[in-house]
C-alpha cells in the first residue's frame, strides 16, 4: 500500500499534535502537584496527627482504632473525637467542662461509663480534665474506654 505524500503530511502533524497535547496535559499537572506540594508545606504547621481509640470494652469487647486523624493543632480531645465519631455529651457549667454521654450511639448508663486516658511512659493514664479542655500534641495516642470506673 502506497501512502500519497498529503496523507504523510496529515499523519505527521496528528502525530506532533498529540505529542504537544500529552506534553501540555503533563505540564498541567506537574504545576498542580508542585502547588499542592507548596500549599501542604504551608499548613504543615497548622494541623497535626494524633491516634484515637475507641474501646468497646464494657459493651462487646470492640476496639477501634483511628491512628493519624489529622486535627488543627491545638485541637482539644472532645473535637478531634467528634472528627472519628458521633459524641453526645453535656457541659456543664459549675465545672467548665464537657462530659461525654455517649459515643457512637452507645451511653453511659448506672453502672459504665465512658473514661478517656492518654499514653505515656507509664503505660495507660486517666486523663487529667475534661476532653474539651485537654488540648492534644502531635502525634500524641489517647484512648476512649467504656467500662465500669475503678472509683
Amino acid at each position: 500500500m502506497e501512502f500519497s505524500k498529503r496523507s504523510l503530511v496529515i499523519f505527521g502533524l496528528g502525530w506532533l499534535t498529540s505529542i504537544a497535547l500529552v506534553g501540555l496535559i503533563a505540564g498541567y499537572y506537574y504545576i498542580e502537584y508542585q502547588n499542592l506540594l507548596a500549599k501542604l508545606e504551608e499548613y504543615k504547621g497548622q494541623v497535626m496527627r494524633v491516634n484515637i481509640c475507641i474501646n468497646y470494652e464494657g459493651w462487646n469487647g470492640t476496639i477501634v482504632w483511628h491512628n493519624g486523624t489529622l486535627v488543627l493543632a491545638g485541637c482539644d480531645l472532645l473535637s478531634a473525637t467528634k472528627r472519628v465519631a458521633v459524641v453526645n455529651y453535656t457541659y456543664w457549667q459549675s465545672m467548665q467542662a464537657s462530659f461525654v454521654d455517649a459515643i457512637n450511639n452507645i451511653w453511659n448508663n448506672g453502672t459504665h461509663y465512658w473514661m478517656w486516658y492518654r499514653w505515656t511512659n507509664n503505660g495507660w493514664d486517666y486523663g487529667p480534665v475534661g476532653a474539651d479542655r485537654y488540648i492534644l500534641s502531635p502525634n500524641e495516642t489517647v484512648m476512649w474506654r467504656y467500662e465500669k470506673p475503678q472509683y
